[in-house]
C-alpha cells in the first residue's frame, strides 16, 4: 500500500510524512522543489526502514502536476491514502494582484488539489478503501481583506471535499477535511498573532489518529472551531473592523 503526500518538503506535509513512516508505511512525497524532498526522503528511510519515493513538479502546472505523480506511482499498487498539505501565500494578496499572481494562488491551493484527486480516484475506488485528506485554513471561513484570492480558493477546497464526501463515502472511501489555525511554521515566523501557534508534530499526530474514524470537516487546534462558528456568524458592521 502507498500513502501519498503533496505538499510534503516542509511545514505540517513534513510532519505527516514522518509520522507515517514512523509506522513503517511506504511513502510518495511529492512537492515542487526535488532538493528539498531528497534529503527528506532519505532521513525517513534511515530511521524508519520504510519505502520513500519522490516526485518533484511546480503544482502551478496543476495538469502536468497530476500527470507526473499519476506516473510516478509503480504498477498497480493500491493507495491507502492521499493527504494535501500544500498551500502558498503571496504576500501582497490584497484584491488587486495581477492576474499571473491571481492563477497562481489558485492553482496550487485548490486546482492542484482537484487535478490529483481526479486522476487517483479510479485507482482508490477499485479497491473501495482509502483516506482523502484536504487542509484548509482559517483563514477561509468568512471573506476578509488581506490574503484575498487564498483564502477564496481555501473556501472552495472546503466546497470540493463537501462534494467528495458526499460522492463517494457510499463506496468506502473516507474523506476528510481539516481548517488550521496558526501552525508555528516559516510562514507565520515573526508575526504578532492572538492566539497561539500549533506544532505541527502535534497536528500530525491527530490528523493520523483520525483515519478510523468518521470523516467530515475538523478543526485543529479544537479551540478553533468556536472562534470559528462566532467569526461567521458575527454581523457585518461588526466583522468588517475586524483585523482578522
Amino acid at each position: 500500500m502507498t500513502w501519498i503526500v503533496v505538499g510534503a518538503s516542509s511545514g505540517l506535509g513534513r510532519a505527516l510524512s514522518e509520522r507515517l513512516a514512523k509506522e513503517g508505511k511506504s511513502l510518495l512525497l511529492a512537492s515542487s522543489d526535488h532538493r528539498d524532498l531528497l534529503p527528506l526522503a532519505s532521513d525517513l528511510q534511515i530511521r524508519f526502514g520504510t519505502e520513500v519515493h519522490c516526485y518533484s513538479h511546480d503544482a502551478e502546472d496543476h495538469g502536468g502536476f497530476a500527470q507526473g505523480l499519476f506516473n510516478s506511482l509503480r504498477g498497480t499498487e493500491p493507495i491507502d491514502g492521499i493527504l494535501f498539505p500544500i498551500g502558498y501565500v503571496h504576500k501582497t494578496d490584497c484584491g488587486d494582484l495581477a492576474p499571473s499572481g491571481i492563477e497562481r494562488l489558485v492553482n496550487i491551493n485548490f486546482l492542484s488539489v482537484v487535478s490529483v484527486v481526479s486522476l487517483l480516484l479510479p485507482r482508490m475506488l477499485e479497491n473501495k478503501k482509502g483516506v482523502i485528506v484536504g487542509f484548509g485554513s482559517i483563514a477561509g471561513i468568512r471573506g476578509r481583506g488581506i490574503n484575498v484570492v487564498y483564502s477564496a480558493s481555501k473556501r472552495a477546497l472546503q466546497s470540493y471535499f463537501e462534494g467528495l464526501r458526499h460522492r463517494y463515502e457510499r463506496y468506502g472511501l473516507l474523506i476528510q477535511f481539516y481548517i488550521l489555525g496558526y501552525l508555528d511554521t516559516n510562514l507565520a515566523f515573526g508575526q504578532k498573532l492572538l492566539l497561539p501557534k500549533a506544532d505541527p508534530a502535534r497536528v500530525a499526530e491527530s490528523v493520523v489518529s483520525n483515519f478510523e474514524k468518521r470523516g467530515g470537516t475538523r478543526y485543529l487546534p479544537r479551540f478553533w472551531r468556536p472562534i470559528g462558528i462566532i467569526v461567521r456568524t458575527l454581523p457585518w458592521l461588526i466583522f468588517k473592523r475586524m483585523n482578522f
